[in-house]
């Protein structure tokens, strides 16, 4: 078959076109330019123009045609828009999902669709056929399963994904670019945000939308302890740079109130919710899973806990975990799993 593999310069995705190319596939690389050249020095993994020198340099080796598209103003509009607005508003964004809902399997996907062709990513998880309908699983290796940041996607999608790599571990993934000679074989793995490879999210919030107005710091009671330089400095659960009298039990951020620009501060079992609202959920088979008990991840490197969907009278989707959970955290997704498969997931409110 065709396949078009988005290709970041990366282990993953150079290892994702030699296995295709191993299969007899016609495949495609293209990379996606998210950041011009002057904007190298916010590039971090799969945004550079090394990134984009390293795919090219990958498709020269396994002979394959090599594009660039450029989706700077999408990636703006989609992606670091909406994360900037978050932390402005006191929620805790997810840029990946984004990223992969509007751009990779939004735009990329249509691209590829009108090409004739699938569209493969490098991303650790798995698309299997059960009885005409497409299953979403975790990646085998559980240590790099990036199922989590998949969850918006549907049947429609799925058709069309490809992910080659899913059913393998890293270490198989890097032989795979080792035994093709790939300048990527060896390169080492970004751990941050993309487009802000420095970690400090602060900075960057601060960059696109310029000093922000302080505020204060309050107890559970409206106490003031403290005051602050910006509600995108915190997220809910956020025990340190408080900027509070350190006395008794530690204290970790309850809620952000960005009208008030009041941060809520509170002992753990103050922050530990077993209830929440979800805002635009999304299904893999298309229907809210209610009434089934599932396990619910409420941010990438939870282990999970068990709870249910239920669709109120209102219409409005809300959690109900079987345990308070801690942290959960406005602007980061809720994903279900029953087992290793992926049910679908919302933005927590």
């Amino acid at each position: 078959m065709r396949v078009v593999v988005a290709m970041s310069g990366g282990v993953d995705s150079s290892a994702a076109a030699a296995l295709l190319k191993e299969q007899g596939h016609e495949v495609i690389g293209i990379t996606l330019r998210v950041w011009g050249a002057a904007s190298k020095a916010q590039c971090g993994s799969c945004c550079s123009p090394d990134d984009i020198d390293d795919a090219r340099r990958v498709a020269e080796a396994l002979g394959i045609p090599f594009y660039v598209a450029n989706v700077e103003e999408l990636f703006k509009e989609r992606v670091v828009t909406p994360f900037v607005q978050s932390y402005l508003s006191g929620r805790t964004p997810i840029p990946c999902v984004a990223c992969n809902e509007d751009v990779k399997f939004g735009f990329l996907l249509k691209r590829a669709r009108a090409l004739g062709a699938k569209l493969a990513t490098g991303h650790y998880a798995r698309v299997e056929d059960d009885g005409g309908r497409k299953v979403l699983r975790r990646g085998v290796d559980a240590a790099k399963d990036q199922s989590y940041f998949l969850f918006t996607l549907g049947q429609d999608e799925l058709a069309d994904v490809v992910f080659p790599i899913g059913h393998l571990e890293k270490r198989e993934v890097r032989a795979i670019a080792e035994r093709h000679g790939l300048v990527t074989s060896a390169k080492p793995e970004s751990m941050e945000i993309c487009f802000v490879p420095d970690g400090d999210y602060a900075r960057f919030v601060e960059k696109v939308a310029g000093p922000q107005p302080g505020g204060e710091v309050v107890s559970t009671n409206g106490e003031v302890l403290g005051t602050h330089e910006g509600v995108h400095r915190f997220t809910v659960g956020q025990r340190r740079g408080l900027n509070v009298p350190a006395q008794g039990a530690p204290r970790y951020v309850q809620r952000i109130e960005a009208d008030t620009r009041r941060v809520v501060v509170g002992p753990a079992d103050v922050i530990a919710r077993e209830r929440f609202n979800l805002l635009r959920p999304k299904w893999v088979d298309g229907a809210a899973p209610t009434g089934r008990k599932l396990q619910v991840r409420i941010r990438h490197r939870h282990l999970g806990t068990r709870g249910q969907v239920v669709v109120n009278g209102d219409g409005h989707v809300e959690v109900q975990l079987d345990e308070p959970a801690k942290a959960v955290t406005p602007g980061q997704a809720a994903v279900f799993y029953d087992g290793d498969v992926v049910v679908g997931g919302g933005w927590i409110l």
